[in-house]
């Protein structure tokens, strides 16, 4: 197993890509090409009539996807608003790839089971990853993660929706020889490869966990027997004058526990989810997530210190988990992280090479991330998701929670 990366933020696409690709190629020094990710900025202007040939002369890849994106990371760097290009390529010996697509047409006649299986043409019993790219203007793709989680129970999902473009039709997703403006698109990987996923949402508990006594949909009505809008209230009371300043500002969230099985709660053992409404009539908070009474849920906050210590400690539980550095990566990070976040420009990607070493990276920034939390895949926000590719072989010492699990595919 060989990965190699590339990237370039040369003013003109051509230049872009011909520096990127040369850099790949380089690297797998004449190895055989069998999958290769193309991250191209929005700002580019693209012949994809003279592109694509060159690409195939290039590295002649066997599979090839990508899609357009307001950020793009690549190697070392995070280049978010400016014309760039990244290439991650990949020599995978015994693995298998399946390229799938699919438009909302589609989308209208899919369910749970034999239309998955047809599509991505992966049975379960061959215990697939998966990563997937999908355009927000067209494709919702909580649905989606809902019925792949059904058909391929445990099995992990990574990826992001496309970004950078304003209105439907400014985005493109590519796979082979398509270029496409709708819909999404993925690559099911079997055989000897190992995709350990890393979902870092970013935020901290405060206060302490409630049980759901009442709700109705997304809202939360009460919480260990009070109305939600009087527990948020005294949490919000009982902080420091500068957290209270942060949930002033919108950097409070909700968590729901994903595993209710637990004895204790750990930051990753949540689902972080927006806070998009309160009612003071009912006393009701709203969140972007359904919930059920039973349900464990405590608020959160994000900022940039939460955010560094969540990704640092999911890393260090990785490397205690798993020997060695990984072969190659793929980076999703939300287009709210970044220098926006953090005031400095390749955070992410320092702090993953200081913890987890140097090996090669690709990704984008994107309009949501895709990854699992506990044994399922949910789409994000303010979130950095990551797959991590090793060669199969004894089993890692890392179970699959805290948002840091290990997935062998066979």
């Amino acid at each position: 197993m060989k990965f190699a990366s590339g990237v370039s933020d040369a003013v003109t696409f051509n230049s872009a890509f011909e520096e990127a690709s040369s850099q790949v190629s380089g690297e797998l020094a004449g190895e055989s090409c069998d999958v290769a990710f193309l991250f191209v900025s929005t700002i580019y202007q693209v012949d994809w009539d003279t592109i694509l040939p060159r690409l195939r002369e290039k590295l002649s890849p066997k599979v090839l996807i990508g899609c357009s994106a307001g950020g793009i990371i690549g190697a070392d760097r995070e280049l978010e608003w400016v014309p760039a290009v990244s290439i991650l390529a990949a020599h995978l010996p015994d693995v298998h790839i399946s390229p799938f697509s699919f438009n909302r047409e589609e989308l209208t006649l899919a369910e749970p089971g034999g239309f998955w299986i047809d599509k991505v043409g992966a049975a379960p019993a061959s215990a697939p990853a998966f990563i997937l790219f999908a355009d927000p203007f067209s494709c919702d793709p909580a649905p989606i993660l809902a019925q792949l989680n059904a058909t391929y129970r445990g099995r992990p999902v990574i990826g992001g929706l496309v970004s950078g473009g304003q209105a439907a039709g400014d985005h493109f997703l590519l796979l082979q020889d398509q270029v496409l403006r709708e819909g999404a698109v993925g690559l099911a990987l079997t055989g000897n490869i190992v995709m350990d996923t890393i979902v870092s949402q970013g935020c901290r508990p405060i206060g302490k966990p409630f049980i759901v006594t009442e709700s109705d949909e997304n809202l939360l009505v009460k919480l260990g027997g009070k109305q939600a809008i009087t527990v948020l209230h005294d949490v919000l009371s009982a902080l420091s004058t500068e957290d209270r300043e942060l949930a002033q500002q919108g950097s409070i969230f909700g968590g729901v526990v994903i595993d209710e099985m637990r004895s204790a709660f750990n930051p990753g053992d949540f689902l972080i989810r927006n806070i998009v409404g309160i009612d003071p009539s009912s006393g009701a908070v709203a969140i972007s997530e359904g919930i059920l009474p039973g349900q464990t849920f405590q608020f959160h906050l994000r900022d940039a210190n939460a955010s560094r210590e969540d990704l640092r400690r999911l890393l260090q539980r990785h490397q205690e988990g798993i020997d060695g550095t990984p072969s190659g990566g793929l980076l999703f990070s939300c287009l709210g992280r970044g220098k926006s976040l953090y005031g400095v420009s390749n955070h992410d990607v320092k702090v993953i090479r200081t913890l987890r070493g140097r090996f090669p990276l690709g990704g984008f920034f994107c309009n949501g991330e895709i990854g699992p939390v506990g044994l399922r895949n949910f789409v994000h926000g303010y979130t950095a998701s990551m797959g991590l590719f090793r060669p199969q072989r004894e089993p890692a010492r890392l179970a699959p929670s805290d948002s840091t699990s290990a997935w062998p595919t066979a």
